[in-house]
């Protein structure tokens, strides 16, 4: 009985998750033209060819640095809008409608529109923001475009981390609230001893599900910048387009595909480890 109702499982997760692995993995060590249709062995060439060259090492940069301007703000501005829909009450559905918005949208329509504020010297960004701070054009900046694309990412997944961590708080026992109230505990104190402990999975979870966009960023960085200027805002997902899609390269784009998952892999295991080290904690409080 358990075969038979797992089996549609298995037979998903080898067709869409086992199997594109397998492929990216012979594509890697393969020398493939799609035009003329020619594979050659290669082995691990490829690998020499991409993990000595100063382009991988560029995008895995900028992609660890868009992650680490990205995850603190979703998370923590999620945690923050999901605490305050909860005290509000009212308008409470409205409200997560409102934010999570960003993430019904498409991303790459969406960042069309981005793109056009923070079109230089007469978008909205630079307009307001650009000249309170002093700087303009920041899509033409190799030191401000990553940040641009940032902001656009954080905008668009502090919704998911808003919808997390309310279903986290409704998991939240309300007569352990009712008794730190009745003994006078301050709303710091009650978050820390009663409110954490319950969304502590649903924490590690948005940490994971944020971390793992966030590794993967895409969509804006080919809609706003296309990896410029100067490869400044090209990232592992862009390299691994730009090397299978457009110069044809499909072992090179397999072997950055590769380096990706290893990296989010990784990345996942670590925050899961710590994070079921953090629930055992707050259990024992």
């Amino acid at each position: 009985m358990t075969a038979t109702l797992l089996g549609p499982a298995y037979v998903f997760l080898i067709a869409f998750v086992v199997l594109p692995i397998l492929v990216v993995g012979v594509l890697a060590m393969l020398d493939f033209d799609p035009l003329s249709q020619q594979t050659s062995f290669v082995g691990l060439d490829n690998w020499r060819r991409i993990l000595g060259s100063a382009e991988l090492w560029k995008a895995t940069g900028n992609t660890l640095v868009y992650t680490a301007l990205t995850v603190p703000v979703e998370v923590i501005l999620g945690l923050v809008i999901a605490l305050a829909i909860r005290a509000a009450g009212r308008g409470a559905g409205l409200w997560r409608t409102v934010y999570f918005a960003p993430v019904a949208a498409t991303l790459a329509a969406m960042s069309v529109v981005w793109r056009w504020i923070f079109y230089p010297q007469v978008g909205v960004f630079d307009e307001t923001i650009g000249r309170l701070v002093g700087h303009e054009g920041w899509l033409g900046s190799t030191t401000l475009a990553l940040p641009a694309v940032a902001i656009v990412g954080s905008w668009a997944g502090v919704g998911s981390c808003v919808v997390m961590f309310l279903a986290g708080l409704s998991n939240v026992p309300a007569h352990l609230e009712d008794a730190a109230r009745m003994d006078r505990a301050g709303a710091w104190h009650r978050f820390w001893s009663v409110i954490w402990p319950a969304i502590g999975p649903a924490a590690t979870f948005a940490l994971v599900i944020t971390t793992r966009d966030s590794l993967r960023v895409y969509d804006q960085v080919r809609v706003m910048t296309d990896g410029g200027p100067e490869q400044s805002t090209s990232t592992l997902s862009f390299t691994a387009w730009q090397r299978g899609v457009s110069y044809l390269d499909i072992g090179g784009g397999s072997v950055v595909n590769a380096v990706l998952l290893v990296l989010v892999l990784i990345t996942v295991a670590v925050q899961l480890r710590l994070g079921r080290r953090q629930w055992d904690e707050d259990g024992r409080r």
